[in-house]
């Protein structure tokens, strides 16, 4: 697939449509998809926000409607609304990259309809696939909010945290946004401290995943203990507790990074 960004939309053309309503995505519950055909349904595209995002066999965009699906829908028998992070947890690497590209290009395109400049309606650049202020001729880029994971390892031991959104008995690793000024190593250390108290030494990259709440890119890392009693924050974080390699909790699936950074974990002591 070919990712690009353009706004142009040939309407006797069969594509591919990935429709958001009320920040749920809309899902063909016997087909498996969240890729719909646009010749299978109405949609006025002058009046929502959509955006292209991709091309292969067909061109790939990404929408977003307010009416009810019942009012757009010509031939499918079986869409439904999901929760976005509930279709994550069931979905493949190819999927999520997708699903996560057509959301945050729909959040810039809706977020940055007017020039923070001059007041006017932005303009698209076709050539270079960027926003800009018609006056001041300014480049309005999607934005990208870094985000760290931190694993830390205590033995055989890993610590894991219940965040006070997460679904009941779901626990995964630390995280927490980059400040301004701040490494990635810097917020690693900053996030643990303030969310559960401890000390850590030997941070160490492993890897990187983006993740579409709206716009982020999530960073990981593995560190060790070095000091410290676990003390929450008991605002962000609810629940903490070590847990061994072959007794853990309810954790996310290894399409998330987080989950991948746990099953490393696992793999390396089994």
């Amino acid at each position: 697939m070919q990712f690009k960004k353009f706004l142009e939309i040939d309407l006797n053309a069969s594509n591919h449509i990935i429709l958001f309503k009320n920040s749920k995505i809309i899902y063909d519950s016997d087909l498996k998809t969240f890729q719909l055909d646009t010749k299978f349904l109405d949609i006025d595209y002058k009046n929502i926000n959509f955006i292209g995002i991709g091309e292969s066999d067909k061109k790939i965009y990404s929408a977003e409607i307010e009416s009810d699906i019942k009012e757009v829908n010509i031939a499918y028998k079986s869409l439904i609304e999901l929760d976005v992070r509930n279709l994550l947890a069931v979905s493949s690497t190819e999927e999520i990259l997708l699903m996560g590209r057509a959301n945050q290009l729909l959040h810039w395109i809706k977020s940055n309809k007017y020039s923070g400049y001059s007041g006017e309606l932005n303009n698209f650049d076709s050539k270079e696939e960027v926003l800009f202020c018609p006056s001041t001729s300014s480049m309005i880029y999607p934005s990208i909010s870094p985000c760290v994971l931190a694993m830390i390892i205590k033995g055989d031991e890993i610590l894991l945290a219940r965040n006070a959104m997460f679904p009941k008995g779901l626990y995964s690793v630390l995280a927490g946004f980059i400040e301004v000024s701040e490494s990635a190593e810097e917020t690693v250390k900053r996030e643990v401290l303030e969310e559960v108290n401890l000390e850590i030494t030997n941070i160490k990259y492993f890897g990187s995943q983006p993740w579409p709440f709206p716009s982020q890119l999530m960073l990981g890392y593995i560190c060790d203990y070095k000091s410290g009693e676990i003390q929450i924050d008991e605002k962000e974080i609810v629940e903490a507790n070590w847990y061994r390699y072959d007794n853990l909790p309810l954790v996310p699936p290894t399409s998330s990074l987080s989950g991948q950074l746990i099953n490393y974990f696992v793999e390396d002591r089994s």
